[in-house]
């Protein structure tokens, strides 16, 4: 909550500063990585602006932005260890409360921060093993993790909804449905996903991609996100930003009111509600009981609902190849997520396993390379 510690912090970790619209954006490196190879990520790092998504970003900063995100992830792709690159962020700004905070989504809510990435490859076409990955039975993860994986009530209804309002936000003539074509969107158990036929760097340097793709598609999901909180509970939004915007001057006073838990509506007026929106069916099955949990904190942390809902969004692609994915997944529980999930990968970070001098002295090496690279491109 306290921006100005929280950055002080982060600057240990800063590889190198870029100024983009006049404000200063770190590429960081990350210490409990997604992979056994780079991952790095982007934060504006001014301690008096709060930005809890890409819908507070101007357009001008955010085009910028993504040439930046494209430059990084290209130079993430010709390492001869990465076989995928990906970039995302986690959004679950107003996921306040004792279980909402332990874990799970956007670790950092009141400053934006997209990771990339690169992967090797998960699996290995002479039949080897990798030692960095696994295939799993589903059954020997936690009920957390199969909802994640596709094990779940509300990703299809949660899908619809989005899709329905994409059509409703972005014209037939828009550069978004230009880009995704309404019928190239599908949904399955963890999420909504759509395939395009350009690497990942090009589609990002698209032309106004930020102002007219990112940025509205982020301001979209808000809105679905502030409606059905709204919907299910007398959270008033609208408040609970007010008092996080207070971290841009100084600790916000009203931390009770954050993390209290929230009043539910008479179940027959919210059902009422979903009729007269004509959300999809299903989504008021999928989401009555976990919010019922958490507003009267009964039944296991497990069926509560994340206050204010969360969701995660990640672009991914081949490092030699000419097609990527864009995919959104919704968060309606507390505990783990994000978008290593999203993409169908649960990770085991062995924490209590420090790095050799050799290791840290070569990651090392591979941040240095990256800033060294980004520079001669004219970034600095």
């Amino acid at each position: 909550m306290n921006l100005r510690k929280m950055l002080k912090e982060i600057r240990k970790s800063s590889v190198m500063t870029f100024e983009i619209g006049k404000k200063p954006w770190s590429l960081t490196s990350v210490y409990s990585s997604y992979s056994p190879d780079i991952h790095v990520m982007f934060l504006e790092a001014s301690p008096n602006r709060y930005i809890p998504g890409p819908e507070r970003i101007p357009a001008r900063e955010g085009n910028r932005l993504m040439e930046l995100w494209a430059a990084t992830l290209a130079s993430i792709a010709r390492r001869k260890t990465v076989s995928s690159i990906h970039v995302g962020y986690n959004w679950s700004p107003r996921a306040w409360g004792k279980e909402e905070e332990k874990t799970g989504f956007q670790s950092l809510p009141t400053k934006w921060h997209p990771h990339l990435w690169g992967w090797p490859a998960l699996d290995n076409l002479s039949g080897k093993k990798v030692w960095y990955a696994g295939e799993v039975d589903i059954e020997s993860l936690s009920q957390q993790e199969r909802r994640l994986l596709g094990d779940n009530n509300y990703a299809k209804p949660f899908g619809l909804l989005i899709k329905k309002r994409m059509g409703e936000t972005f014209s037939r003539g828009s550069l978004f449905r230009k880009l995704f074509p309404r019928r190239n969107w599908h949904i399955d158990g963890r999420g909504i996903y759509t395939r395009f036929s350009v690497s990942v760097p090009k589609i990002l340097r698209t032309p106004e991609f930020f102002g007219q793709v990112l940025k509205p598609l982020a301001a979209m999901l808000e809105e679905i996100m502030r409606e059905l909180t709204e919907t299910f509970t007398t959270t008033r939004c609208r408040d609970i930003d007010r008092i996080l915007n207070q971290t841009g001057k100084s600790r916000p006073k009203n931390l009770a009111i954050l993390r209290a838990s929230p009043a539910i509506r008479d179940e027959k007026a919210v059902r009422k509600i979903f009729r007269q929106r004509k959300y999809p069916v299903g989504l008021f099955e999928a989401l009555w009981r976990p919010v019922w949990n958490r507003c009267c904190e009964q039944g296991s942390p497990v069926d509560w609902w994340r206050k204010g809902f969360a969701y995660a969004l990640v672009f991914n692609g081949p490092s030699k190849g000419n097609w990527g994915e864009l995919r959104i997944m919704t968060g309606v529980y507390v505990g783990p997520g994000g978008v290593v999930e999203a993409e169908g990968v649960i990770i085991k970070r062995p924490e209590d396993r420090k790095f050799s001098d050799r290791e840290v002295r070569l990651k090392s090496e591979d941040l240095r390379h990256l800033a060294e690279v980004l520079k001669r491109l004219g970034w600095n």
